[in-house]
């Protein structure tokens, strides 16, 4: 049986781990490719020790069981195949299958959200009122320098997958299709339903405005959890 299969089957969830879930506070980090997600994420993670789940981990996870090579291709395929079946594939795959990194904390930061429907599962895995959308923007143009960003490298150099997808994005007809892709599979819907807007638009980034960005993504989950 494949990885996403048996954890797809276990739609329902014990009462007793429901409730230990529904204390925790999830924030969704959404935004196309490059907008800043994981750069931010991973500062944060490092700084105060927050898990962070990523659901492109859960794409990776399929394209090996299927013994596939990472690349745009190959992702697109298995994105659009699974995701056409169950838009919450993913992010259901991902929190099952990362659950240890998470279970005895109060607050995750979940990197990756696609559509509203996947948000929708979030609100309903760990309870409504403790899930919070966090929107990261910048403009293509911005978003496509940081492909080649030494500073990209300090993130996406930690997994070998992502080092390998982002030599396929380093291509702009790869980039855009990428873009559309995203699109296609309802991130404008799910960055709509921000809570907070995450500007991180500036073509020199992270060199210059980077520490602003962050300051502003951090005083918003900080003062969440406070409150």
């Amino acid at each position: 049986m494949s990885f996403l299969k048996y954890i797809l089957i276990r739609k329902t969830f014990v009462l007793a781990e429901k409730s230990e879930l529904e204390i925790m506070k999830v924030f969704t980090l959404v935004g196309l490719q490059l907008s800043g997600k994981s750069s931010h994420g991973h500062r944060l993670r490092e700084e105060k020790g927050f898990p962070m789940v990523e659901t492109g981990h859960a794409v990776y996870h399929e394209l090996k069981r299927q013994n596939l090579e990472v690349n745009h291709i190959n992702t697109t395929k298995v994105i659009k195949e699974l995701l056409t079946q169950d838009p919450t594939a993913f992010t259901r795959v991902i929190l099952e299958y990362e659950k240890e990194k998470y279970h005895d904390s109060q607050v995750l930061l979940l990197n990756g959200v696609k559509s509203p429907e996947e948000i929708e599962y979030a609100r309903k895995y760990f309870g409504k009122k403790n899930v919070f959308v966090l929107g990261f923007h910048a403009c293509q143009e911005t978003r496509f320098n940081r492909v080649t960003n030494p500073d990209r490298f300090l993130v996406s150099g930690k997994y070998h997958e992502k080092t390998k997808e982002d030599s396929d994005l380093a291509k702009w007809d790869n980039f855009v299709s990428r873009d559309v892709r995203e699109i296609w599979l309802g991130i404008g819907n799910a960055f709509a339903t921000a809570n907070e807007i995450i500007v991180t638009e500036n073509r020199i980034w992270p060199f210059c405005s980077f520490d602003q960005s962050y300051q502003n993504f951090k005083k918003y989950i900080l003062f969440k959890l406070e409150n």
